[in-house]
């Protein structure tokens, strides 16, 4: 499981790279042939682990449940995200990887609601939450690639 963990990590930094040369404007700008944009695909991400890792296993969420309802699956991008949220959801992204690892490690996630995948296979445990949101975490990075390639956001 370490090497899920060590993904987990380094996927959230491959975002954060991604993310950093563009302006809070183009943060939220939606890109042409898109349904949301990349301050909402990073807020996802990060809400999507905290549902499927804590509150599946009957544990309270590091994040508001004001973040959970604008981020969580289903949503679309409200109203622009401003500044100090944009930074917000920047330290949160890896600040809730690493309370995450060390939680696991602590062994804090004894049981599990079992959960049905969008890609249609059942999460039982800890261990398939941690590897289906590594893959989830993956199509959204590569959602975000796809958009900074995008002409509405030219750098």
């Amino acid at each position: 499981m370490n090497f899920q963990l060590e993904m987990l990590l380094q996927g959230r930094k491959n975002l954060l790279s991604l993310l950093k040369p563009y302006s809070d404007e183009q943060l939220n700008t939606i890109p042409t042939g898109f349904k949301n944009n990349l301050i909402w695909n990073l807020g996802h991400v990060i809400v999507s682990h905290q549902v499927l890792c804590y509150k599946f296993c009957g544990l309270s969420a590091a994040i508001s449940d004001e973040y959970i309802n604008k981020f969580r699956k289903g949503t679309i991008p409200g109203p622009p995200v401003n500044s100090s949220n944009i930074d917000y959801l920047k330290t949160l992204a890896l600040e809730t990887v690493d309370v995450f690892i060390d939680d696991y490690r602590k062994g804090i996630f004894k049981q599990y609601q079992t959960y049905q995948s969008m890609y249609g296979v059942s999460l039982t445990c800890i261990e398939d939450a941690i590897e289906f949101n590594n893959t989830h975490e993956g199509l959204h990075i590569g959602y975000v690639m796809a958009m900074c390639k995008s002409p509405d956001l030219e750098l």
